[in-house]
């Protein structure tokens, strides 16, 4: 595992606010694409892509501890990933640590 810079502090989201972030894995050139949070005063993220209907958790509303997709409003646990109405269901999630005035993940 490596420990990856996904955004700088400055451009992270805010309570409340979901972000999409798009990186290449420094080491394995293998392209990532995040749905960054803030909720509960700490940072998660989880993979963007929601699994029933495959848009954006990244550019979805966020309520409380869940994230809704953009196109169907499918709820997502951005702390577990589990989906909300069917717990059989998850999407991966990432450690988020904050330093150096930036947002890293191990991936």
């Amino acid at each position: 595992m490596s420990e990856v810079r996904i955004l700088d502090l400055a451009d992270a989201p805010v309570e409340g606010e979901a972000k999409r972030v798009e990186f290449d894995h420094p080491f394995t050139e293998i392209r990532y694409a995040l749905g960054v949070f803030f909720a509960k005063e700490r940072y998660w993220a989880i993979t963007d892509q929601c699994k029933k209907c495959e848009s954006s958790l990244g550019k979805g509303k966020v309520n409380g501890m869940y994230v809704q997709c953009s196109r169907e409003q499918h709820a997502w646990h951005i702390k577990t990933g589990l989906y909300k109405f069917d717990r059989s269901m998850s999407t991966p999630i990432y450690r988020v640590t904050v330093k150096d005035e930036g947002l890293y993940i191990e991936i």
